[in-house]
């Protein structure tokens, strides 16, 4: 089964793939969400949404916008770049994306100007491939349930996607108010992939390998998406193989130190992002990565009021000077649990 890691705003950047890729890559990398309109006008911070280590080939470039115009430039500007394609987002329901007509507004919006989108970037791809021949790129899209539970509705919507040109869904089975208190359906999940015709990969509540392998086994699909696991453990996708038996599990004993894969992350954000991304980047990730340790929140609520990076480093130092058996986690085989 093919594993990808999340589109996630703030933390799919290049700093946590290069995190990753020291244990072992997915299948695929998303990108954070493009601002379609930002990126076509050449935004100062939009070159940094597109950095490509350490896996350029893996990557997926996630577009998100209000008009098919804007998305359809950006799409042509990021083909280009390599990788495996361009992935939709109408799946967001964050407040702010939403009142822009970004995200899950797309699957409310006029039957005829979600054709236009899809079919304006299914020809950007197109004319790609013509003008670059043997190479390839898949045009995707991310969704929820949409407003309410409605099966039929989604159905219809989404061959209206595959009519267009999409040829590959990835689905949150949420609907678009529902919070993570609420657990996804991955039923539909199953039920869609069956009766659409083209890769659909699940998404939603995955926090560990053995629940990846859970639910590979309780529901088939064509791949399964992880997010703020992958935050919480890097390691994740290696012991995804490790449960699968792709990896003996003798052979993959190391030991992980979370003070040192602390710093190699500041070391990597300080490269891969603008000074003025710095902070807001390191405090989300560590809001994740702190629940490896036994006092996570008072961690936690440290980095959080650290004023620069320098302190976010002392912190860290300190926290396993005064607590050293969290440093060391023994090794990662011996965590699976399928």
């Amino acid at each position: 089964m093919i594993t990808a890691l999340a589109p996630m705003a703030t933390l799919t950047h290049e700093a946590l793939r290069l995190l990753i890729h020291r244990f072992g890559d997915p299948t695929e990398y998303y990108s954070e969400m493009i601002h379609a309109p930002s990126y076509v006008c050449g935004g100062v911070f939009e070159k940094w949404y597109v950095r490509t280590a350490p896996a350029p080939d893996k990557m997926v470039w996630q577009l998100t916008g209000p008009t098919p115009s804007s998305m359809a430039q950006a799409a042509a500007l990021l083909l280009p770049l390599g990788g495996l394609g361009i992935d939709v987002n109408m799946g967001c329901s964050a407040p702010d994306i939403v009142k822009t007509g970004c995200g899950i507004a797309w699957m409310s919006k006029e039957g005829a100007e979600v054709r236009t989108l899809i079919s304006s970037i299914r020809s950007c791809i197109d004319q790609y491939l013509t003008d670059n021949p043997g190479q390839q790129r898949r045009l995707g899209v991310k969704l929820r349930l949409g407003e309410d539970e409605d099966y039929t509705r989604l159905l219809d919507f989404c061959r209206m996607l595959v009519d267009e040109g999409v040829e590959q869904l990835t689905l949150h089975p949420r609907t678009r108010r529902e919070k993570y208190g609420r657990p996804p359906r991955h039923g539909y999940t199953v039920r869609l992939g069956q009766d659409i015709g083209v890769p659909v990969y699940g998404n939603g509540a995955i926090s560990s390998a053995g629940e990846a392998v859970s639910f590979m086994e309780k529901y088939p699909c064509s791949g399964l998406m992880i997010g703020r696991a992958a935050i919480t453990r890097p390691w994740i996708f290696r012991q995804i193989e490790l449960g699968l038996g792709a990896i003996p599990q003798e052979k993959d004993r190391r030991a992980i130190d979370l003070l040192e894969l602390s710093l190699f992350f500041l070391d990597r954000l300080a490269e891969s992002q603008p000074p003025e991304f710095f902070m807001t980047r390191a405090r989300r990730f560590f809001f994740y990565f702190c629940d490896n340790l036994s006092f996570a929140h008072h961690c936690k609520t440290r980095i959080q009021n650290a004023k620069a990076p320098e302190h976010i480093r002392d912190l860290l130092e300190e926290y396993f000077r005064d607590v050293p058996q969290d440093q060391v986690i023994p090794g990662i085989a011996p965590e699976i649990s399928p």
